[in-house]
Formats: structure tokens, C-alpha cells, sequence
């Protein structure tokens, strides 16, 4: 039997706050099922997080049922965290999986339900868990297991996949691999992983910038680092072979994630410098975020003059730590002068103001914050009125 598996649909979604997102993501479970009728497969298994919300906007509840009735095989899922049945749903006759189970083809696999068999294959659906997780697993998958067919085991899990922290991870996967399932299939990472008869399919739409393409930008050096974005998509698998191969849906727009690093940031010599190579990924629709990150002798930057038109979304946003620059007073005070220079102050009252805190650094010291800033605004003050005068 050949069977296909999506998971982390999160249909009804408002990333980044965009109405197009939403539509984004109803376009990616529409390519998705093409792709799934077009294969002629035997079974189509979704891993949980169908929505977004637990309680999903009527108009992708109805999407999402005319979409998926389009698929020429048996249809089943499962819930996920964002999906998940909650106590108050159940008093009332359940969710809206358990209502979507009711008015159509689709098989909820729950508790109460947790299995269809399907010529030689027993589906064991095993939805989110929030405590008590492996006992919870380990009973519900013992009491499902039929050594007459193969197992296939349903999960919505976070797993010690590589680079996710041990203490994160719900489960491991030897231990799902020790319940005795002839294959395991998952949802909830939203990256593609595989390996001997598991598959995680990720999302089939760009869920954080992580997963776009990265680009390091060495300020200092001027070397380029890319990486390319991570596949979107879903598995094809074999459960005779228990081989699976990725198919790739193609993304509603491209998605960067830009990193300028440095040892020693200049507002005046590096942000030109960002602004020029940013205008390479200047790209109509495009979802751009953009990261500074090092070391600076002020610790700030503004990031405002950042601003591209052409992309749908584009996030600019300061990482940068003050470093305990060995330079000697005065250079201090020159680079602290550019920067006031640099950032809109008249070269004049930059100079009063370095002026100043040579005269006074001994008191500035037991000063706080609040009076050295308002010293700082009486010069300002001060400066501004005698250039008016002249």
C-alpha cells in the first residue's frame, strides 16, 4: 500500500498578521491534495495540527472538507496541540475533528477510536498528549497493535530530532521505535525528517524565517555564507517496503532570513554597506527578516533606515552587545560624537555635548540616569538656541 503523509497544515493561520498568509496556507493544502489525487495512493494521513486554532473561521473548516474530498482514497487524522480537543468539547460532544468525522469520509482517530484497517494495514491513531506522555503512548499503542497486519503507529509529538534540545524533546525516537509499529509516522516538527521506518513530513508551508533561505554576511571580512531553505511538501511511503519519498510543494513566495555579524559595528561604515546588499532580496511578496548581530562600542543602532517596499513582510531588528572597548577616552568620545553626528544631531551640539562629558566624567558617575539624560537635553537645548541666534 502506498500512502501519503502531510502534517502542520495550520490552516486559518495569520502569520506575521497578513490576511495573505491565511491565504498562503489554504493554497499549500490545495496544491497538496492535487499532487495526492494526481498519485493515485491507497491511503492519505494527515498528523495532526489540521488548523490553527482549536476553533477553526466556518469558511477553512469548508476549505479544507471541499479540498480534501477531491482526494480518490480514504482520508484519516489526528489531533495536534494547535487542534486539540479540550475538556469543555468533550462535555459538549467533542470538537470540530469529531464534527468533521460526522459529516464526512474522514476518520478521526481518537481515543474512543483509534484505529482503521485498511486491506493489510492497522492505522493507529494516537493524537497529542500533553502529560504523562510516554504511559499515555505505550497504553494506547498496546492496546491497538494486530501482529496479523502491519502496524502503522500516528503520532503529533516533538522527538529528539537532531538540534532540538534534549529537555524539549516529549519522547525519544528509540522509544517509539521499542512499541513494537511496524512504521511511525509524525507531525508537529515543521522541518522534513526521516530515517528507518520514520517519517516526519514538516509543513507544506514556510511556518518561521528559520526555515527560509539564510544568509550570513560577514561585515568585517565581506564573506557570504548561504544556506538553502529547507524543503515543503509531504511523504509518499510504502508500507510493504517501508521506503518513502519526499514530494515537494513549492512555497507561496520566497522566505530569507538575512544575519550581519561583526566584531566592531560602525553605524557610519557598515549600514550603507546593509542597505546595498539587502536590495538583493528587495523582491516583490518576499518575507525578509533581517538580524544584526556583534559587537558594538555603543551597543544600538537604528534599524529604521532599513526599509524595503517590494517585500510583503520585512523585519529589521538589532542584536548588537556593547563591547569593553580598551580605547582610550578620546577615541571614545569621537566615536560616541559620530554617532549623535550620524543619527540626525548637528556636528555642534554633538561637540557640546563630548565637551561635557570630558568636563564632568568624574560626576557622571554617581549621576543617574535620569539626570544625565536631562543634562544631556540642556545642552541640546542650549546649543539649538544659540545656532538660531547666529
Amino acid at each position: 500500500m502506498k500512502i501519503a503523509l502531510a502534517a502542520d497544515l495550520h490552516l486559518g493561520i495569520r502569520q506575521f498578521n497578513s490576511k495573505q498568509r491565511w491565504q498562503d496556507y489554504l493554497d499549500a493544502y490545495t496544491k497538496l491534495t492535487s499532487k495526492v489525487k494526481e498519485l493515485k495512493l491507497d491511503a492519505f494521513v494527515i498528523a495532526g495540527d489540521i488548523f490553527d486554532k482549536s476553533r477553526p473561521h466556518p469558511g477553512v473548516v469548508r476549505k479544507f472538507l471541499r479540498e480534501t474530498s477531491k482526494v480518490d482514497c480514504p482520508v484519516m487524522l489526528i489531533r495536534g496541540n494547535h487542534d486539540s480537543p479540550q475538556i469543555l468539547f468533550e462535555k459538549y460532544g467533542g470538537d470540530i475533528l469529531h464534527l468533521i468525522n460526522d459529516v464526512s469520509k474522514i476518520s478521526y482517530l481518537n481515543k474512543k477510536n483509534p484505529t482503521l484497517k485498511i486491506n493489510d494495514v492497522n492505522f493507529i491513531g494516537v493524537g497529542y498528549e500533553s502529560y504523562n506522555i510516554p504511559k499515555q503512548i505505550e497504553e494506547q499503542v498496546k492496546d491497538s497493535i494486530d501482529d496479523s497486519f502491519v502496524n502503522v503507529g500516528i503520532f503529533h509529538q516533538l522527538l529528539d530530532f537532531p538540534g532540538v534540545p534534549e529537555d524539549r524533546a516529549d519522547v525519544s525516537r528509540s522509544f517509539l521505535k521499542s512499541l513494537g509499529l511496524n512504521l511511525i509516522l509524525l507531525g508537529h516538527f515543521h522541518v522534513p525528517y526521516s530515517e528507518e521506518c520514520m517519517f516526519n513530513p514538516g509543513s507544506p508551508e514556510y511556518w518561521s524565517f528559520d526555515q527560509g533561505e539564510c544568509i550570513k554576511f560577514d561585515l568585517d571580512t565581506e564573506e557570504i555564507i548561504i544556506k538553502p531553505a529547507k524543503r515543503t511538501g509531504f511523504f509518499v511511503i510504502d508500507t510493504n517496503t517501508c521506503q518513502g519519498d519526499f514530494v515537494d510543494i513549492k512555497p507561496a513566495r520566497p522566505m530569507f532570513n538575512i544575519i550581519y555579524e561583526t566584531e566592531n559595528f560602525s553605524e557610519v561604515l557598515h549600514m550603507s554597506k546593509i542597505r546595498n546588499h539587502l536590495e538583493k532580496y528587495n523582491i516583490q511578496d518576499a518575507l525578509i527578516k533581517t538580524v544584526i548581530k556583534g559587537l558594538s562600542k555603543t551597543g544600538r543602532t537604528s534599524v529604521k533606515s532599513l526599509t524595503l517596499k517590494k517585500p510583503l513582510i520585512h523585519t529589521p531588528t538589532s542584536m548588537l552587545k556593547t563591547v569593553k572597548s580598551k580605547s582610550s577616552k578620546k577615541e571614545i568620545f569621537k566615536d560616541f560624537r559620530e554617532y549623535l553626528i550620524h543619527n540626525g544631531l548637528d556636528e555642534s551640539v554633538g561637540k557640546s555635548i563630548v565637551l561635557w562629558i570630558e568636563k564632568n566624567k568624574e560626576k557622571i558617575s554617581s549621576m543617574t540616569e535620569k539626570e544625565v539624560l536631562e543634562n544631556i537635553r540642556k545642552i541640546i537645548r542650549s546649543q539649538k538656541t544659540q545656532n538660531e541666534e547666529i
